[in-house]
């Protein structure tokens, strides 16, 4: 009998691979900014660029670019969205290998499908339409919506809103920011190696998945509500 009935992504380092457009947003942006207003920030590595993916975009901003002002923050990730979508419409970016028939059988076996991203509105909802996925999901949140303050609050409102107990849900992403989010609204995680997480960075998940089709049979086996009763996470509410 299967145990679990809503599967909540993420996106960047999950469904879609941002390296190519983050990195090239992030270096046109520094060059923008810089020659706007006379400043001389210098420009990031990549592996600072994409340490930081995950993160809300004000966030990003002070962990990868620290010299901006803060009176240009915001003007800077306008900027690196304003690149990110020119770059991922002119062909750049690209979902990971797999995804779509990774998110075809996951939905065939009857799991329900969300996203939850640290993302802003625009880029979550050009990404999902860019690359035709949003049918796949029945519900899509982001950064700084419905009130949210983080990820944890994002995941919460979406079993809130589809009626799922957090015992049958699981969350799946890329970095730990997903894995403690997960724990915070007391439902499972998977961390998944194909993205952007650092070797030890996944080490709270619940189950790892290399792959699309392991992660399907992760499911296919997930552990009941005694389990989640014993990790002492609330799994007191009755079944659907």
């Amino acid at each position: 009998m299967r145990t679990v009935d809503l599967i909540i992504f993420d996106l960047d380092g999950t469904l879609y691979s941002s390296r190519a457009t983050t990195v090239g947003a992030l270096e046109c942006a520094v060059r923008d900014i810089n020659e706007r207003h006379g400043l001389s920030i210098p420009q990031p590595t990549e592996a600072k660029i994409m340490g930081g993916v995950g993160n809300t975009r004000e966030d990003y901003v002070h962990g990868v670019l620290p010299t901006v002002p803060d009176e240009h923050v915001d003007e800077t990730a306008d900027l690196i969205w304003h690149w990110e979508h020119e770059l991922i419409a002119g062909g750049k970016g690209s979902l990971f290998p797999g995804i779509l028939g990774g998110l075809d059988a996951i939905k065939a076996s009857g799991y329900e499908l969300a996203v939850a991203t640290n993302a802003g509105t625009s880029y979550m909802n050009f990404v999902l339409d860019y690359f035709d996925i949003r049918k796949y999901f029945s519900e899509t949140r982001c950064a700084g919506e419905h009130g949210a303050g983080d990820k944890g609050d994002l995941i919460a409102g979406i079993i809130q809103r589809l009626g799922i107990l957090p015992w049958r849900a699981v969350m799946v992403g890329d970095r730990s920011s997903d894995i403690h989010a997960a724990q915070k609204a007391g439902v499972w995680s998977v961390g998944c190696t194909w993205g952007f997480a650092s070797s030890t960075e996944l080490d709270g998940a619940d189950q790892i998945a290399g792959s699309f089709p392991e992660l399907l049979e992760l499911l296919k086996e997930w552990p009941g509500r005694d389990a989640m009763a014993a990790r002492h996470i609330d799994g007191s509410s009755q079944d659907r």
